[in-house]
């Protein structure tokens, strides 16, 4: 990119964020050139995780959090939580002395308490709530999980203490509770719009109790947060935060390059070479719980034969893509949990020893094959596009007619929840929420997930149903491991997707901000984050 290129931008900086502003963020704030916009300013309701790092971590607490570095659970908005023997009654005990934000919009009257936290799950749990309606109820990742299924009650059992009451034991209920979409958020505020028919605005115009409060944004183009002062682990360094929303790659990277971004989300494998020149920036890399894959409509000819499943599957070159679209910043998946997983199991047999040709083969490839790809770059496959045609190159190789059809995910979603659904692959992926195995597996492959548009595969299967419950009612983390090692094993048998890359994840930054932390799980936090 030229001189004149870079001059262009930083002007076109200057217009959106002002020349004043610009000036004041890079002496008293952070700006993260990030590549998604957040659809809402509430995590319950997003379904992208990079959406959901925008304002997660920012603006809200949760009742507890996994240690970034330890990867234990430790206390949130609660200090300390019970469980009951019989592994059903959860009461957690809040911290005192929280403060909500305040803002243009609202001034809060109170600390945190009870009535906040029963708010938050309330909206989600209770069908006939107004947020509950006014959300269509569609909390995409508590449905995903069959969150509400479980729960018998919940319960305010004083101004400090709530209770979860659950109908069967769960081992992954804590972790989904320390999830980015389990936020708490502000009943005062709630009653207040409410008061005022404004109850939209909850999820537009957030109040929370976390580290920076939203101040000012220009939709698709810029979100301004500001130090919340009164924050209860203590006020942040800096006193701004400002998301550079910018889509593309390259142009972020020209950013970080002219000084006007502190950091860059997901730079492309190509660019690093270019990063590694420049002494003033490092670059963050962590193995990523992640996957990339191609996903079999089993309920549509010719992938509800499991044998033509394992056919394509034996002709995908997997290594290919890792060197043609990742350059190597990603491990070829050899099942749906990476390395890191601590349920993870080596697949001992790979889809390529069932390449056999049959009838059945011969006749699926006589019709096309719908390939439908989610054309935007995640940190689980930056070049979809790229990935899709290396793998449609492979299968008219052997024979097969394809056709690619790329979806932004607006669009793609709208297909996924219509009554027909009519491709027969999809290339998506997977980044996990929490380290719980569970929010991997029952997300994409339960049969509940079917109706709610996130089982690609459209693959129901009972024994694996029965293993998903097993593992998550045993207290034996042995157990559990047992079961998740028999739930994979079904999916390499049923090959109902391919798994294909696990990619690293990676931000380049500029080497005078120091306390930035990275979340395992997606994200990344600027509470303690400073210049030197």
């Amino acid at each position: 990119m030229n001189a004149f290129s870079f001059g262009t931008m930083m002007c076109l900086s200057f217009l959106l964020l002002g020349c004043e502003q610009q000036q004041d963020v890079k002496k008293l704030g952070l700006v993260y050139c990030t590549e998604t916009a957040p659809h809402t300013f509430n995590p319950q309701l997003e379904s992208s995780m990079n959406a959901i790092a925008v304002t997660s971590r920012h603006l809200y607490d949760r009742l507890i959090e996994v240690d970034p570095i330890t990867q234990q659970l430790v206390g949130g908005v609660a200090n300390n939580w019970h469980i009951s023997e019989d592994r059903l009654h959860y009461r957690f005990d809040l911290r005192q002395g929280i403060h909500f934000h305040k803002t243009d919009y609202f001034s809060p009257s109170r600390n945190l308490n009870a009535d906040d936290v029963m708010l938050s799950f309330e909206r989600i749990l209770n069908s006939e709530h107004p947020l509950y309606i006014l959300a269509n109820g569609d909390y995409p990742f508590f449905n995903n999980i069959g969150f509400g299924n479980n729960i018998q009650a919940l319960n305010k059992l004083s101004n400090s203490s709530i209770e979860f009451v659950l109908k069967k034991p769960d081992a992954a209920f804590l972790a989904n509770l320390a999830s980015d979409y389990a936020v708490i958020l502000s009943a005062e505020y709630a009653q207040q719009l409410n008061d005022k028919n404004q109850l939209g605005l909850l999820d537009q115009q957030p109040i929370g109790s976390g580290p920076f409060y939203y101040a000012s944004q220009r939709k698709d183009h810029f979100i301004r947060y500001y130090r919340h002062w009164l924050h209860w682990r203590g006020a942040p360094p800096m006193q701004q935060l400002v998301f550079d929303i910018t889509p593309t790659s390259s142009i972020r990277l020209a950013k970080l390059l002219t000084g006007q971004c502190d950091i860059m989300a997901q730079p492309a494998a190509n660019q690093l070479e270019v990063l590694k020149e420049r002494d003033d920036l490092l670059v963050s890399v962590q193995a990523g719980l992640n996957v990339s894959y191609l996903a079999f409509n089993t309920q549509k000819p010719p992938f509800a034969d499991v044998r033509v499943r394992r056919n394509v599957a034996g002709l995908i070159n997997k290594q290919r893509i890792v060197d043609s679209v990742y350059l190597n910043t990603a491990e070829i998946a050899d099942g749906m949990l990476s390395a890191s997983s601590w349920a993870y199991r080596h697949q001992a047999r790979s889809p390529e020893q069932d390449f056999l040709v049959y009838p059945y083969i011969e006749k699926a490839k006589q019709q096309p094959i719908e390939l439908w790809v989610l054309n935007e770059a995640k940190s689980y496959n930056p070049q979809p596009h790229k990935t899709a045609e290396l793998i449609r190159n492979d299968l008219v190789k052997d024979g097969y007619q394809v056709n690619v059809r790329l979806f932004d995910w607006e669009v793609l979603r709208r297909y996924l929840l219509a009554p027909s659904v009519n491709y027969d692959m999809l290339l998506v992926g997977w980044s996990t929420d929490n380290s719980d195995p569970d929010d991997f597996f029952r997300q994409q492959f339960a049969c509940e997930a079917v109706e709610q548009g996130y089982n690609y595969s459209r693959w129901c299967n009972g024994h694996f149903e029965q293993l998903l419950d097993a593992a998550t009612t045993s207290p034996r983390l042995a157990d559990r491991v047992r079961s998740y090692y028999k739930i994979q094993e079904i999916i390499e048998q049923d090959v109902p997707v391919l798994p294909l890359t696990h990619a690293l994840k990676m931000y380049s930054y500029n080497n005078s901000v120091s306390g930035i932390t990275w979340n395992p799980y997606g994200g990344v936090s600027f509470s303690s984050a400073y210049r030197k």
